[in-house]
């Protein structure tokens, strides 16, 4: 029974840890160092923030951004939402997060690659749709998609290097803004610059432009700051394991000191033998490790289970599919843990142990 506490703890923190590390890896991965994302004055997240096509314009002639072989800047302007979606089959409602985009979206979004169908035909009710959103719908190329009421056609299915982009669906920006009634309104303006150090300087001058009222930041700063939120979720898993934990050093702290009680006798006989204070101390103290290893070990056998187990979770406004991750850090620190917990529940026990005295044990 003390063996399964541990079980208990070690397991709930290293799945809690692996729901983290797995959402901090799409955010990490999110986002492409030479692309700045332009969003209207004030707003930290695409689904709130509205740019008008003045402002839009403005942005697209700052300097500092990279352009094509026909001396066109690398400019894209996207409507992102948050819709929802009715499984036909079960009924249930889902939520979509829907970018309508122009083409020019392919030459700045450089990670985005079709891997299945082809795009989506401007000015037709055409999608394509990230991995992620193929696996948790099971939609395939010429399936219907209907959002918002409308029926959407599935043409391609599309990889972004594992990003937060797979789990968008893309659709052309002019039929987007039509159904949702968004014509001439923006969430964001992404621009590609020559590389990681030129986006850094694009984004502080756009910032500081009072010309422009709008935030400009590099894609990868915007997901690192949606990753922030993770931090909450990281002190409640150590809250909840430091409580754990505690319930379980006194668990096993009981079971030695019962085990004390029962082999009293036993252990005056040892000292009688020529066993000294320290070989007893070690001996309890190595029982209340071992069973501390073998839950902790079932523990972790447990939560690694859960390694590359596909779920969503939201991130700032968005949801963004991603797979746990229990890495070496993880199992390492799982292991600390229950070698931790192991010797400070049994330290005390043992220390009692290796006072007792012999002869007044034996009458």
């Amino acid at each position: 029974m003390t063996a399964s506490g541990f079980t208990l703890v070690v397991g709930a923190l290293v799945v809690m840890l692996a729901f983290i590390k797995g959402v901090e890896e799409v955010c990490a991965v999110s986002g492409e160092a030479e692309n700045v994302l332009v969003l209207a004055k004030g707003n930290s997240d695409e689904v709130m923030s509205r740019l008008d096509p003045v402002v839009a314009s403005q942005v697209e002639n700052a300097r500092g951004i990279a352009r094509d072989s026909a001396e066109q800047p690398l400019a894209s302007r996207e409507l992102f939402m948050v819709v929802h979606n009715q499984d036909k089959q079960t009924g249930a409602y889902r939520f979509l997060q829907l970018r309508g985009v122009l083409p020019a979206a392919f030459r700045v979004h450089t990670v985005v690659r079709l891997c299945d169908g082809q795009r989506f035909r401007p000015g037709q009710s055409e999608v394509i749709i990230g991995q992620a959103v193929q696996r948790e719908t099971g939609l395939r190329v010429g399936d219907v998609l209907e959002v918002g009421r409308k029926p959407w056609k599935v043409n391609g299915v599309f990889q972004a290097d594992g990003s937060a982009l797979e789990s968008e669906v893309w659709a052309d920006l002019t039929e987007v803004a039509s159904r949702f009634r968004s014509e001439g309104a923006y969430s964001s303006v992404v621009l590609r610059a020559s590389g990681a150090d030129a986006a850094e300087e694009l984004a502080g001058r756009l910032t500081k432009d009072r010309s422009i009222s709008v935030e400009a930041m590099t894609e990868t700063h915007y997901y690192q700051k949606q990753a922030e939120e993770t931090d909450v979720m990281k002190t409640a898993a150590w809250v909840i394991a430091w409580f754990m934990g505690v319930g379980a050093m006194f668990g096993v702290m009981n079971t030695m000191f019962a085990a004390i009680v029962q082999r009293t006798k036993d252990i005056a006989v040892l000292r009688v033998m020529g066993y000294e204070a320290g070989h007893i101390l070690v001996a309890f103290l190595l029982e209340a490790l071992l069973i501390a290893i073998l839950g902790g070990g079932l523990g972790l056998a447990l939560g690694y289970a859960t390694n590359g187990l596909t779920q969503s979770a939201s991130v700032g406004m968005r949801q963004v599919a991603f797979s746990f991750r229990v890495d070496a850090g993880v199992v390492a620190f799982a292991w600390v843990l229950t070698v931790v917990m192991g010797t400070i529940g049994g330290l005390l026990p043992a220390l009692s142990a290796m006072r007792i005295q012999p002869l007044e044990a034996l009458r």
